[in-house]
């Protein structure tokens, strides 16, 4: 299978490169990027292409897209006019408005929402699934740090809110996804915002889940936190790391002093590289079997309603 690659950054150099070049029937037929990128493309024995035009660029059954949010739009219209499969990373759409105009056009498109092959939120959905500890009562998640910006120049994107997201997109979008892939029916209550120079640096929001519960969130780059998830059950809480994916589970009895640690096996990713591994070989299963793709599932439409939705709640300031 031709695999082709737009974008030559971090993610694609020291996690789709290594993994792509080690799967069998996997292909790299090109590495383009505005700069050319020779080096990166001579290590893996493949074409270096600086891009002019997206038009130009050759065809291949797939193509990974890993190119900022600002830009990612047109480069999706060009891909589905070619009738190819994509694996966008994330984040998917700058807004919800796009999203669903993409999705009309194609179903032939996954977006990178790798933590839901980690084996905390797989292990984490089966204790859920199982009512072992009865009904959920409510969830708190937080999440963040000083992220500073330092080694960027001046001209990165990333310093351009115009063509990269904030900390809603680019870190809370993967903690939504694995939402959206724990529970139906997420509604946004209520939600604030905190800017600084156009990006977004906190968020606090709280959520309704099919009207039984609520989750508090907090996201935040002003300070230092340790990230959690909460989970309050009638009679226990359990708490985790959703950011890994080996967390270990800790269990607490809410009427007694007793705590102890959920001992499970591995089933899925137990680090990084096992997660994006499998979000690739599923990805490629379906490819190549011709399965019929559910868009909205695989770019977690869901994911980008509740950043929308934020962003209209959290008045800008």
């Amino acid at each position: 299978m031709k695999i082709g690659i737009i974008g030559s950054g971090r993610m694609v150099s020291s996690i789709h490169l290594p993994l792509l070049s080690c799967i069998d029937d996997v292909k790299i037929e090109f590495i383009a990027d505005r700069n050319n990128p020779l080096s990166l493309a001579k290590m893996y024995n493949t074409k270096s292409i600086q891009i002019d035009k997206i038009g130009n660029l050759p065809k291949c059954d797939i193509i990974l897209l890993a190119v900022p949010m600002g830009i990612k739009e047109k480069y999706l219209y060009e891909l589905i006019e070619r009738d190819c499969h994509i694996f966008a990373e994330k984040p998917f759409a700058v807004d919800l408005a796009s999203h669903k105009k993409i999705l009309k056009l194609s179903n032939k498109i996954t977006c990178n929402y790798v933590r839901n092959y980690y084996d905390t939120t797989r292990n984490i959905k089966n204790i859920i699934s199982s009512d072992v500890f009865g009904k959920i009562e409510k969830i708190s998640i937080l999440e963040g740090g000083i992220n500073g910006k330092t080694g960027l120049s001046k001209n990165s994107y990333q310093n351009n809110p115009e063509l990269s997201g904030g900390f809603l997109k680019d870190s809370a979008s993967h903690t939504f996804s694995q939402l959206d892939f724990l529970f139906d029916n997420i509604f946004l209550q209520e939600a604030s915002v905190i800017w600084e120079n156009g990006f977004d640096v906190e968020t606090h929001a709280i959520f309704h889940v099919n009207d039984s519960f609520s989750i508090d969130y907090l996201g935040t780059q002003l300070k230092n936190i340790e990230p959690s998830t909460t989970i309050v059950f009638e009679n226990y809480k359990i708490k985790f790391n959703h950011l890994i994916p080996d967390s270990i589970f800790t269990i607490s009895s809410l009427n007694t002093k007793k705590k102890f640690v959920l001992q499970h096996e591995s089933f899925f990713g137990s680090t990084f590289a096992q997660a994006y591994y499998l979000k690739w070989i599923d990805f490629l299963k379906k490819v190549s079997s011709s399965s019929k793709m559910d868009g909205e599932i695989e770019t977690s439409i869901t994911t980008t309603r509740i950043i929308d939705n934020i962003m209209e709640k959290g008045i800008k300031k």
